[in-house]
């Protein structure tokens, strides 16, 4: 039938519905009957309905046909003020009612999904039952991963898991959602799913199954209403939130009928440390809580578990036993030198192993496969002599991270000194000075690399090759004082600036710490209860200002939902966040943490004495007077001043 056609039954149907909205053309009513039952045999269905029970649109019935429902929803839309909706027995909504109770009422999807929610007979969660197996209730996920779901298809012949059982067997790829008219966007296409009765096209469907900011509030939450078109939350189109986690009702990060991440959390942890009989070994109990306590963005987890290519699979090993719980063994199975890292950090930091120095474990391991990369043996017998006596010894005295780069870096530049040497024909020994000069000219880096090297060959009588440190250049001699200033008061009002980001940049323009001090701050050297808030960076506590302080504060308070030590804590359980992700987060707010640092030392020596600037920042006294120098401070008196009680007398 063509849309607008008027039949008799039509115009029957609307003399029906006539007394009960006398203000509505029988026209405009005809049309209404068309667009809720465009086919037939619906409107026969509807004619029927208003014949056998007139009080349907006025609320005395209980059991109100959904074509009925449709209409009464059109009626009321159109201002009908005598039309009654009818309500859900259960939750009291009035919204499309799809589902009869064996009380002879109506109940909305929701509810009906949650009278046929039971125990999974295989994953233990309760969801709405989708088939009886042998007596057993499976969910849907677990249905169709069970054998006994499987048939040939009918269409490609392929055995998988059949969707629909009607008059042929389709498998899930086969399968066609039908076309009908979407109920939230109104346009014609496959339906994916029902909400709240509404049929919903894949189109919507897809768009709203993950959280996104609604324009209306700016959450980012499930966009499953809609106003003028546009898809907002539910709260903001004043309709029911049927998307909330079932666990703890939140809106957020949940997909339909499922938990949200947070409350999905213990059963991913259960899932992953878990044996065969279900439970977890009580050697990887601390490793349980940590998970539970410390990891704070509960879907990177999620993600990282579901990752194959990420250390969880090795983490599987440990807990079928198939892998001792070793850092030998861990270290040879490893799939890369990142993934045993995290793994035996995570262990570590868990309280699983014992305490050890990881990151000195991945360089020595990285140095012996470098080493034996050496195709000539008099050059990797002097590069083995240097790394035991100089640059092991030196990596004794820090484990940051930057520290063990900072030499692989160095001993690539050594290497390539050795072979450049061999390459002219010539040795240590005879090697000119002046070819050496012109190697390293425009290669400031390898300078730095190589001066270390060319001391320890020439202590050794191997050498006579100097290579010099590149002279330092202080930045930010041209950095503003006003414009320090500027960067300051933009880091302090912008509050909605993350955490870390903020506190490090004021770290950086107040009081002029290097990023490497500022990501190894630990929460310990930190007293978030006194007024005002201090923080110990060298011999004295420095008092914050306010603003610095309540930035400490609240990162304080994130830090320790993934850590208990630092302050700024990293990817690596255990491990702090490194300098270059901080200056790459301050480069973005448009601060050059450099030439911000420079002028903030240069400031703070002019007006303090060296002496006191070496205690608060846990400088080298010889290095705040260099500063103090350079800021054109004369301190020459001071000693004489602290000495002296009171003003001296003219």
């Amino acid at each position: 039938m063509k849309a607008g056609k008027q039949t008799p039954r039509v115009r029957e149907v609307a003399k029906l519905v006539q007394p009960v909205v006398p203000g509505v053309p029988v026209e405009r009513l005809a049309e209404l009957v068309i667009e809720v039952a465009p086919a037939p045999v619906t409107q026969r269905l509807l004619e029927l309905a208003l014949l056998k029970q007139p009080g349907l649109l006025q609320g005395q019935c209980r059991n109100v046909p959904v074509t009925v429902q449709d209409l009464a929803h059109a009626l009321v839309q159109e201002g009908a003020s005598r039309v009654v909706l009818p309500t859900c027995e259960s939750c009291g909504r009035a919204l499309r009612l799809p589902h009869k109770t064996s009380g002879g009422g109506r109940r909305c999807s929701r509810c009906e999904r949650n009278a046929r929610s039971t125990a999974c007979a295989k994953c233990g969660q309760v969801k709405p039952v989708q088939r009886n197996i042998e007596g057993q209730r499976f969910c849907r996920k677990c249905w169709r991963a069970d054998l006994r779901s499987f048939a040939d298809c009918s269409r490609c012949g392929r055995y998988a898991t059949t969707v629909v059982r009607r008059s042929e067997t389709v498998c899930l790829d086969c399968y066609r959602a039908p076309i009908k008219t979407c109920g939230l966007c109104g346009n014609r296409g496959s339906i994916a799913s029902h909400l709240d009765g509404r049929r919903v096209c894949a189109r919507c469907y897809y768009a709203m199954r993950s959280p996104q900011p609604c324009p209306e509030c700016n959450r980012k939450v499930m966009l499953t209403g809609l106003i003028d078109g546009m898809n907002v939350c539910a709260e903001c189109a004043g309709t029911p939130v049927t998307m909330a986690c079932p666990g703890c009702g939140s809106i957020s990060e949940v997909r339909k009928h499922h938990l949200c991440v947070e409350c999905r959390r213990p059963i991913m942890i259960q899932q992953l440390l878990a044996d065969e009989t279900g439970e977890i070994r009580d050697e990887l109990a601390p490793l349980a809580h940590y998970l539970l306590t410390y990891h704070d963005k509960a879907l990177s987890l999620e993600r990282w578990l579901r990752n194959t290519g990420s250390a969880a699979p090795l983490l599987r090993e440990l807990v079928t036993g198939r892998l001792p719980l070793e850092a030998g063994a861990i270290n040879s199975r490893a799939r890369s030198p990142q993934g045993a890292v995290f793994i035996l950090s995570l262990l570590v930091q868990s309280g699983v192993l014992p305490e050890m120095d990881v990151p000195s474990m991945r360089f020595e391991r990285w140095l012996e496969s470098w080493l034996d990369g050496i195709g000539e043996p008099d050059d990797c017998l002097v590069l083995r002599q240097y790394c035991a006596w100089e640059v092991l010894g030196a990596n004794k005295t820090s484990t940051s991270r930057s520290q063990y780069q900072n030499a692989r870096m160095a001993l690539n530049h050594c290497a390539r000194l050795l072979l450049e040497i061999r390459s002219q024909e010539a040795s240590l020994m005879t090697y000119p000075q002046r070819m050496l000069d012109a190697f390293l000219t425009g290669s400031p880096v390898q300078r730095d690399a190589l001066a270390p090297f060319t001391r320890w060959l020439r202590r050794q009588g191997l050498s006579r090759l100097r290579v010099d440190f590149r002279p330092r250049i202080l930045e930010g001699r041209d950095y503003a004082a006003d414009h320090r200033m500027q960067m300051a008061r933009k880091f302090i009002s912008d509050t909605d600036m993350h955490a870390a980001t903020r506190v490090a940049g004021l770290l950086v323009l107040f009081y002029g710490l290097p990023l490497t001090r500022i990501s190894s701050i630990t929460q310990s050297q930190i007293n978030a209860d006194s007024l005002p808030v201090t923080l110990t960076v060298g011999n004295d506590p420095i008092e914050l200002p306010e603003p610095l302080g309540d930035a400490i504060v609240r990162q304080l308070g994130l830090a320790r939902r993934r850590s208990d030590s630092w302050l700024f804590p990293g990817r690596v359980p255990g491990r702090p966040l490194t300098a270059g992700p901080l200056g790459i987060r301050l480069r973005k707010e448009g601060l050059m943490s450099g030439s911000a640092r420079t002028t903030a030392l240069i400031e703070l020596t002019r007006q303090l004495h060296p002496r006191v600037v070496s205690d608060l920042l846990g400088i080298t006294s010889a290095r705040a007077a260099v500063w103090s120098r350079l800021a054109g401070g004369e301190w020459s008196d001071y000693p004489a001043l602290r000495a002296t009680p009171t003003r001296p007398q003219a």
